[in-house]
Parts: structure tokens; C-alpha cells; sequence
């Protein structure tokens, strides 16, 4: 055991002496974070309506790690709004590399009124992952779908089970890359749609 110790701090250390160059996070799989600072975005539902100004977008540029630094390069991207204009819901959007794969997390945020405090109530998280290959993994791919009067081409639906997660208010959600999100659905049946593409 000491022996495999020693070898794999070795084996470290000769890997990582070298200043290793570590590429920018994809401009390929940035496409289903297509939002930018200052940036909004709006969706309606009968007069309905709720829109998110993104304040928080960022993603990792290329960069340099040196031997005292992990071995591993890393790239991730987020785009965060600030509450919606009904002041009840936030937008995030994650996304990172991991070995072969892109993982990619999608949540609204609710929030409420407890004790005369305003506060986050709950999370609808909608995670998928896009392989190496360009195959997905906990979504559907659709050819197109009609969304808000217009038909989008490769449409990826990510759903929540609800009978595993009953506290769930949004359970489905439509992307489409160069556009992010297009569409969601409550379980109360409401659907909003993508107002202003």
C-alpha cells in the first residue's frame, strides 16, 4: 500500500510540474446558456407573465495551472437572474464538465412569504447530462416542437417525476440550444412560453 502511495505522488507530481494550458469553456455547449449580463428574457401565459433579468453570467476563460495546483482542468458556466418581475421566482442556470460528459442544471427558485419574512420556498431542479458523443442522458430529444407561435428544431425536454417529488410546482422544461429556455409547465397545467424570440 505505501509502495502504490508513493508511486501515484510521483506520478503526480511529474504530471502536473509542467504548467498545464486548460481550454475556455465550450462555445458549443455555452449555446444552452445563451443569456448575458444585463440580458432578459420573458414568458407569458394567458396575461400572465414573468420575466428574468440575468445579473450573474459567467464562464470560465482559458486559463494556466502550475504544479501546486490541482491536476485537472475544470470548466463550468452559470447564468443567474435576480427575481422574476412578479418577485417569485429565480432563474438559474449551471453547467460542468465531468470526465466525458457535460452536466447541466436548470432550476426555478420559488419564493414566499413565512413569518413576515420574504424567503426561498422551494427548488424545481432540472438536471441532464450531454456525453462526449453527443448523446443525452435524463432527456428527450424532439425533432420540433410549435412554442408561442413559432416551431423550434431539436427541442430537449427535461421532466421532474412528480411522484418522487411531490413538493414540485414546474415539472417540465423545454430547451433549445441558441435559445435556452423556451417553455416550462406547472403541474397546475399552466405552460409559459418564450415571448420575445
Amino acid at each position: 500500500m505505501r509502495k502504490l502511495l508513493s508511486f501515484a505522488i510521483i506520478v503526480c507530481f511529474f504530471s502536473c510540474n509542467k504548467v498545464t494550458e486548460c481550454p475556455s469553456y465550450p462555445y458549443d455547449y455555452l449555446e444552452w446558456l445563451p443569456y448575458e449580463n444585463g440580458t432578459h428574457t420573458t414568458f407569458t401565459s394567458g396575461g400572465a407573465q414573468q420575466t428574468y433579468v440575468f445579473d450573474d453570467v459567467f464562464h470560465t476563460k482559458q486559463y494556466t495551472i502550475g504544479r501546486t495546483e490541482a491536476c485537472n482542468c475544470e470548466a463550468f458556466a452559470h447564468a443567474y437572474s435576480a427575481v422574476d418581475s412578479t418577485g417569485n421566482i429565480q432563474l438559474r442556470c449551471s453547467s460542468e464538465k465531468q470526465s466525458i460528459r457535460y452536466n447541466f442544471a436548470f432550476e426555478f427558485q420559488h419564493y414566499g412569504m413565512l413569518a413576515n419574512y420574504y424567503v426561498p420556498r422551494n427548488i424545481d431542479r432540472f438536471t441532464f447530462s450531454i456525453k462526449n458523443d453527443g448523446t443525452f442522458e435524463n432527456a428527450t430529444l424532439l425533432n420540433n416542437v410549435a412554442i408561442g407561435g413559432k416551431t423550434f428544431d431539436n427541442v430537449l425536454v427535461v421532466e421532474i417525476d412528480t411522484i418522487f417529488v411531490n413538493t414540485t410546482d414546474i415539472y417540465k422544461l423545454y430547451l433549445v440550444k441558441g435559445n435556452g429556455v423556451v417553455r416550462y409547465d406547472y403541474r397546475s397545467g399552466q405552460s409559459f412560453v418564450i415571448a420575445d424570440k
